[in-house]
């Protein structure tokens, strides 16, 4: 009764925390992808979590977990597998159970994989990245939002850190990387005139 009190006098108290639990997760629960668009801050989020609250699961996000066989070919009951192989699977249902938790059930609908958590893993990362047009056109646009990047007008230096990094983590996210002193000269011709100094310092 008591919650739903608060609900009805408090009702925006308890949708932002409602959303700030899906943004960013709760040691119970994974923080949750609701649309696909916002897969690129959301995975480093669901990464941080996986770390601190269930670290050894990231493992099988990067390399395929394959049942383990016997010498005839079928596949071990869990009870006859050795304790490595069951450490193994149950990191592999952790994961899965986390991404379940995780990914909005038509998100999860929309990626192509076999089942096991690498191949998941794979399909968001694909599904980000879009298909060679669709990466084609954001490489272009990309491009010229960095050929065009400057401090604007009654813009902060840290709102102008922001969108460099931004700006940053999304060429590298699309494979459109450069060497450090083109990013250093990028990011200091962005700077007003009367910064000139303070740069050549």
């Amino acid at each position: 009764m008591g919650d739903l009190n608060a609900f009805v006098t408090h009702p925006s108290t308890l949708l932002h925390n409602l959303n700030l639990e899906n943004e960013i997760g709760t040691s119970n629960k994974p923080p949750k992808l609701l649309k696909m668009e916002d897969y690129p801050s959301w995975a480093g989020k669901f990464e941080t979590h996986v770390q601190a609250e269930n670290y050894d699961t990231r493992i099988v996000v990067e390399e395929e977990y394959t049942t383990p066989k016997n010498e005839n070919g079928t596949s071990y009951r869990l009870s006859e597998n050795p304790e490595a192989d069951k450490a193994i699977f149950l990191r592999e249902k952790k994961m899965l159970n986390l991404f379940q938790q995780a990914i909005k059930a038509e998100n999860f609908q929309l990626l192509h994989h076999n089942g096991s958590c690498y191949s998941i893993w794979q399909s968001l990362l694909n599904k980000d990245k879009g298909n060679p047009n669709m990466i084609k056109s954001k490489m272009a646009l990309l491009k010229k939002e960095i050929y065009i990047f400057t401090m604007g007008k009654g813009e902060s230096f840290s709102q102008l850190i922001a969108i460099y990094c931004h700006l940053v983590n999304e060429m590298k996210r699309l494979g459109f990387d450069k060497q450090e002193f083109e990013y250093i000269d990028k990011l200091a011709d962005a700077l007003p005139d009367e910064w000139e100094t303070f740069i050549m310092i």
